[in-house]
């Protein structure tokens, strides 16, 4: 939600200033939709990866699951939604799903790197 406002204050009063307001409301529409939906997916996958930090193993189903109940928490908006939306709806929840997962594999592989730095030392002294 953040991202989508700066973008639209940013299009207001710096890129249009002194536009009409029916301008301002298209672009915000526009923003809104095509913004959104990767702005869900980003912020499931920084979810994804608080939760999984105290994760011990299933890293991915972990992951997978933050975005499932991202889904879930949002999954009513669609049925209120106008009707040419619904398919940005749609993607937004793949994309939450798919941001979960994604959470999930980068905090077991940060995982992996912490709990085994001895690894490192013995590839750099095998060069």
């Amino acid at each position: 939600m953040a991202v989508l406002m700066l973008l639209m204050a940013g299009y207001r009063f710096a890129i249009a200033p002194g536009h009409p307001a029916s301008n301002y409301t298209a672009f915000d529409d526009a923003a809104g939709y095509y913004v959104a939906p990767v702005a869900a997916g980003l912020a499931t996958l920084c979810s994804a990866l608080w939760v999984c930090r105290s994760a011990s193993a299933r890293f991915a189903l972990t992951g997978t699951m933050v975005g499932l109940i991202a889904v879930l928490l949002t999954g009513g908006f669609v049925f209120f939604a106008k009707p040419e939306d619904r398919v940005m709806y749609g993607v937004s929840y793949v994309l939450r799903v798919i941001g979960g997962g994604a959470g999930g594999m980068i905090a077991q592989r940060a995982r992996t790197r912490r709990s085994l730095p001895h690894l490192e030392t013995v590839d750099q002294e095998s060069r």
